[in-house]
């Protein structure tokens, strides 16, 4: 009896991963030469100006180096984090509130998927500044390296996932509760609001990260590097092009994943929750 009731919120799970692979890898393709350029700003501290220059100069197909681990990376990404975070909801005591229902399970998802995939992201930001990857892998994997900025990388993503989930599953909520209709913008504004929100309070510790993974070193000597070098303004530095992108991309990004979930759930005859 108790598998039977599990039943149906593991299938859940199952597809909200997919749903969630598929929508990352689609915006991943057509946002990553944007992303490349915020790398390059944030590991040089070139302008916005200065890295656009550079990499007009360099051509577009330099701009897709690293993408290859990037779609490995996201697809796993994505999926995991709405699939985890479906699962470990299941596992909660069914007191809790929503809010706090949400913000855990995001917690969880986001430090399981970081633990599994940061030597991905590592390997895509060495192939974004024009860095060493094989080499980290082959003949042996250099997992000291491969790991180089991993207590910013999951201090982000946890409680980044836990703002994420909680903002966007509170805003669907009152939306619900204020009787909006659903459609194709109202999956947008959600999407894009819980991202930028989620972006602003974690991006230095992504400049951390990228900082660490392009060139190594331990997090206080970087961190005091990076305020020397700008304040602390320079942990926002790539911030500009980002926010528009990061709007555009989370709303875009939520609107694909709720269109795939739709599909995917219709298709396996499960009712979306």
């Amino acid at each position: 009896m108790a598998e039977k009731e599990r039943a149906p919120s593991a299938q859940r799970a199952d597809l909200d991963f997919a749903a969630g692979a598929l929508a990352g890898c689609c915006m991943r393709v057509a946002l990553f030469p944007v992303d490349t350029i915020k790398t390059q700003m944030q590991t040089g501290g070139a302008s916005l100006s200065e890295a656009v220059r550079a990499a007009g100069q360099r051509g577009i197909p330099k701009l897709y180096r690293g993408i290859s681990p990037a779609m490995l990376e996201i697809g796993i990404n994505r999926g995991a984090l709405m699939g985890l975070s479906t699962h470990f909801k299941t596992l909660l005591p069914r007191e809790l509130p929503e809010w706090a229902s949400d913000g855990a399970a995001g917690v969880a998802a986001g430090a399981t998927k970081t633990v599994c995939l940061h030597p991905l992201d590592t390997l895509t930001c060495r192939g974004q500044v024009g860095g060493a990857q094989w080499a980290l892998l082959w003949p042996r994997p250099q997992l000291g390296a491969l790991y180089n900025g991993f207590g910013p990388a999951i201090a982000r993503s946890a409680g980044g996932m836990g703002i994420w989930l909680t903002v966007r599953n509170g805003m669907y909520r009152a939306a619900d509760a204020q009787q909006v209709k659903q459609g194709w913008l109202r999956d947008f504004l959600v999407g894009g609001a819980a991202s930028t929100f989620t972006d602003l309070c974690t991006f230095p510790l992504d400049t951390l990260k990228k900082n660490l993974q392009a060139n190594g070193g331990s997090a206080g000597a970087v961190v005091q590097s990076l305020v020397r070098d700008g304040g602390l303004l320079r942990l926002y530095r790539g911030y500009g092009p980002r926010f528009f992108i990061v709007a555009a991309n989370g709303g875009l990004w939520n609107y694909v994943y709720v269109q795939s979930q739709k599909w995917l759930y219709g298709i396996s005859g499960e009712r979306s929750t």
